[in-house]
């Protein structure tokens, strides 16, 4: 059985994990947010709102998967930029 010093050692070395885990999470969550907010400008501000709302909905909905977070993200970018396509054309 491992000693008492060993255990509490494995415990704040799991415990620093999680905390880099979760501000990692949070730094990407950022980046994408900034990525967003780039592509966004073209649409008008009342799209931009909609797809504001979207981005929060789509995060909340796969926070806890970084998988399928980065593949809704990558969707609801190319929506975006469908859009934006669509308003340089008319």
């Amino acid at each position: 059985m491992a000693d008492f010093s060993t255990k509490m050692a494995l415990k704040e070395m799991a415990e620093e994990d999680i905390y880099f885990a979760e501000r990692d999470r949070e730094l990407i969550e950022a980046l994408h947010r900034q990525r967003l907010q780039d592509v966004v400008k073209c649409v008008k501000e009342k799209s931009a709102g909609r797809f504001e709302t979207q981005f929060r909905e789509v995060t909340d909905r796969h926070k806890k998967n970084p998988k399928r977070l980065a593949k809704a993200y990558r969707k609801l970018l190319s929506r975006i930029r469908k859009a934006c396509s669509h308003k340089s054309d008319a």
